[in-house]
């Protein structure tokens, strides 16, 4: 536990002495000797030099060393005429070490794993994957999904088969609510809606500054809500997309009683006056204009690898002790 919360501190990104260390952990600066030489010993920091001295001894400084492990980001993206795979491989800064994006017909299964092999074979230190998927995620299981051909696929198995390292697969609208609360992290219980201008709508909820999926990943899937069949929420895109949108909104309010939702909509260029009006005034939530949902689903796919990069080192120290 004691290293877990010095980890926390390097990740994120700044630069630490021991005595600032000791002081954000309350840990003595006895253990926290201990605990940066395991860190130094693995290259997980780097000491980097000593600060400007003040009158007294120079202390040293330390940083997490970025390169100690890369992840991969992959975003499968649908388009009006077609589909995308946009690849991403960043190091423990979040900074791009090299990307692709590669357009598709049909986006096809194989495709993906196709590209995802290129990026593993050009770099080693690859220790995770974390992909965005339009659809219902389950256990590694493909439910319902914008790509039609990765319908009913087990993509973790699949993947498995060439990469024993941790891999992360999430719904993509989820994922950018973990952007979103990344953004606004005072807020406990907040949404993010997603309107496409080509598929169904579909919402992300963090509740109590986490994730909630529901017992199948179901959660969230706000086009299948009893008011309209799927060929009505169709021709109301084209036509009154504000009035879908508040019916689902309003819904999403009485269930979750959110305290801020996010709203990205590819049809509605403007929500100055987008009301709530059944909602009574003091339960409506906080609403804010999302005009780029992509750099959301990136930094929420960086944050949940950052989580489970964590978490995975904190089940290995266990097994050390």
């Amino acid at each position: 536990m004691n290293i877990q919360k010095v980890r926390q501190c390097f990740y994120d990104g700044n630069i630490w002495t021991k005595t600032q260390l000791s002081d954000e952990t309350q840990l003595s600066l006895s253990s926290m000797t201990n605990i940066l030489q395991e860190l130094l010993k693995n290259q997980e920091i780097f000491f980097i030099g000593e600060n400007a001295s003040t009158g007294g001894r120079k202390s040293k400084q330390y940083v997490l060393n970025k390169d100690y492990r890369h992840i991969l980001k992959m975003i499968l993206k649908r388009q009006i005429n077609g589909y995308e795979f946009i690849c991403q491989n960043v190091n423990l800064f979040n900074q791009v070490i090299s990307s692709q994006t590669v357009s598709s017909m049909y986006g096809q299964v194989d495709e993906l794993i196709l590209l995802m092999k290129k990026f593993l074979s050009a770099d080693s230190s690859i220790t995770m994957i974390c992909l965005s998927i339009p659809g219902v995620c389950h256990d590694g299981y493909i439910d319902v999904c914008d790509f039609e051909l990765f319908e009913n696929v087990n993509l973790l198995e699949m993947i498995r088969d060439f990469y024993k390292n941790q891999i992360i697969l999430e719904n993509d609208v989820n994922i950018a609510s973990i952007g979103f609360y990344h953004q606004y992290p005072k807020c406990q219980h907040l949404a993010f809606v997603y309107q496409p201008a080509v598929q169904y709508i579909g919402c992300g909820m963090i509740i109590n500054g986490k994730l909630y999926n529901g017992f199948t990943h179901f959660a969230g899937e706000l086009r299948y809500l009893p008011f309209y069949t799927s060929e009505q929420q169709n021709q109301m895109l084209e036509t009154q997309p504000k009035e879908l949108l508040e019916k689902q909104l309003s819904t999403l309010c009485c269930v979750f009683n959110p305290e801020m939702i996010g709203i990205c909509s590819d049809v509605i260029d403007c929500l100055d006056d987008f009301h709530l009006n059944t909602i009574p005034f003091k339960h409506r939530p906080r609403m804010i204009h999302v005009k780029n949902m992509d750099s959301l689903i990136e930094d929420g796919l960086y944050q949940m690898s950052i989580q489970k990069i964590l978490e995975e080192e904190k089940n290995d120290d266990k097994e050390l002790y």
